[in-house]
């Protein structure tokens, strides 16, 4: 994004204003951050993580911005290399592996330790090296360094937001990276012989940034790596010469404890560590919108409340947004349901006619005028009876209840329950009674009763598979009044 884009947008946004309204907007980092995060995300230029709102865009071309590190003298000749954990350096940190680079990568915020120095073991794949550098890999990899550690650092790798020409950074405003370096500063970690890097989108990249927003313990960057460009900064900015205790608070030494233990070591010095009495430290920026995925398919159609509106809605007037209303959940009575066949009742009752529909009662006082919300009747098929029941035993484990089905269906036996218990080589058959009821309405041919002696004697010389052996036991159980059954026609 060039300034003329950025100028040109920021003029579109003021001329929305009401007319003869003037506003003195000031112009910061966090103005240069959100345009970014607006113009990547309407440009569909990240991918995951989103929103790109308060985090370090993981730009479209990330693995060609990483691959541009090749090109480079200085990361040819350098051996000890730092690179951010944000995703979007993930591609560069697996170049400085698959080179046979010392990869030291900084705790995520600070909260735990300080550095991470990342190793692979010898004949290690692509997909063990990608693995290794993700941010669960760091979490539970690596060798933890702290700052009595002696580590050189030859080249260093950051994420940003926006970034200059000139070699003006912009971070995500939470101080990380300008602490980060402040610390390694107090480890002699680094000097003015480290190359500082950044690689970002083309859309990322401004011609200039104004001189007035940067402050003396921001980092700049001596080249920056895009998709399709190497751009080098030919005039070296000034850089930090430290950590300035006076600009920090105690609350941020509580948060990070690397800073507290480099806080002690710097008084034994006779160092002033004096900080910061009121909790100003940290940048103003915008929140991460959050995305709550259990409402994904449901856009939002209203603000959540009056007075906090998206950033596209801040000019707009508020008289007529009314907070949400939620509904109340509505609650239905199941309707009887009602034959065609079914006709109005002839004594005046209330019934349901052909079509559904509910015939009103007849003017009757000698009626009782029926309850409302009446309790409603369940009704269940009748099952049929059990006549009887067999234990077959002695079965194989490798058979499986359709070879048994079809056996006893090829044999004219086939029961009406089977309870299967492969697993302990029995199962249960269950022979019911004809449905009288169903004979009657024509619903199925009659059929001869199933005498037990002859499913016996069948069930005895039965052997189930080509390359069975064995023999069925069979015992006849007693009657019992409730069984655990499986339906056949599932199975």
């Amino acid at each position: 994004m060039s300034q003329t884009e950025f100028t040109e947008n920021q003029n579109q946004s003021d001329s929305s204003n009401s007319k003869g309204e003037e506003k003195d907007i000031k112009v910061g980092k966090q103005t240069y951050r959100r345009k970014v995060w607006d113009y990547l995300e309407k440009n569909k230029l990240t991918n995951f993580p989103k929103p790109v709102h308060g985090r370090i865009p993981n730009f479209k071309g990330s693995e060609e911005a990483a691959a541009k590190l090749l090109e480079l003298d200085e990361f040819k000749n350098c051996k000890y290399i730092e690179v951010n954990p944000d995703k979007p350096q993930e591609a560069a940190r697996i170049v400085v592996l698959e080179n046979q680079k010392n990869l030291y990568v900084p705790v995520p915020r600070l909260k735990e330790g300080f550095l991470k120095y990342i190793t692979i073991p010898e004949g290690a794949t692509k997909n063990d090296i990608k693995n290794a550098v993700s941010r669960r890999g760091l979490e539970h990899n690596g060798q933890t360094i702290g700052i009595t550690d002696q580590i050189p650092i030859d080249l260093l790798v950051l994420g940003s937001v926006a970034v200059s020409k000139e070699g003006y950074r912009i971070g995500k405003g939470r101080g990380y990276a300008d602490l980060e370096f402040a610390v390694l500063l107090e480890m002699n970690a680094v000097s003015d012989k480290t190359t500082v890097i950044t690689t970002v989108h083309d859309s990322q990249v401004f011609d200039t940034l104004p001189k007035e927003i940067f402050k003396e313990y921001d980092v700049p960057v001596d080249y920056i790596l895009t998709p399709t460009q190497i751009i080098k900064i030919e005039k070296r900015l000034d850089r930090p010469i430290g950590i300035l205790w006076n600009i920090l608070s105690q609350r941020r030494l509580n948060l990070m404890p690397i800073l507290k233990a480099l806080k002690e070591v710097q008084e034994l010095k006779g160092k002033d560590t004096t900080l910061k009495e009121v909790d100003t430290d940290v940048e103003s920026y915008e929140p991460r919108r959050r995305f709550n995925y259990r409402f994904r398919r449901f856009k939002r159609r209203r603000p959540l409340s009056e007075t906090k509106n998206s950033e596209s809605q801040g000019e707009e007037n508020n008289e007529n947004i009314h907070p949400r209303q939620f509904q109340k959940k509505k609650f239905f009575r199941r309707r009887k349901i009602v034959r065609k066949d079914d006709k109005p009742s002839e004594n005046g009752d209330t019934s349901f006619g052909e079509n559904g529909n509910i015939t009103p009662k007849a003017n009757n006082t000698n009626q009782q005028a029926p309850r409302r919300n009446a309790p409603f009747t369940l009704f269940r098929r009748n099952k049929r009876q059990i006549d009887f029941s067999l234990m077959v035993s002695n079965i194989e484990k490798n058979v499986r209840v359709r070879d048994l089905k079809n056996a006893l269906i090829e044999r004219g036996i086939k029961p009406n329950v089977i309870t299967w218990r492969g697993y302990k080589g029995i199962c249960y058959l269950h022979y019911a009674k004809a449905n009288a009821k169903a004979v009657k309405n024509d619903q199925q041919q009659p059929q001869s009763p199933i005498i037990v002696d002859d499913v016996i004697e069948i069930l005895q010389n039965l052997k189930i598979g080509s390359e069975s052996e064995t023999t069925l036991n069979v015992k006849i159980m007693e009657p019992i009044s409730r069984i655990e059954t499986t339906n056949v026609t599932a199975v």
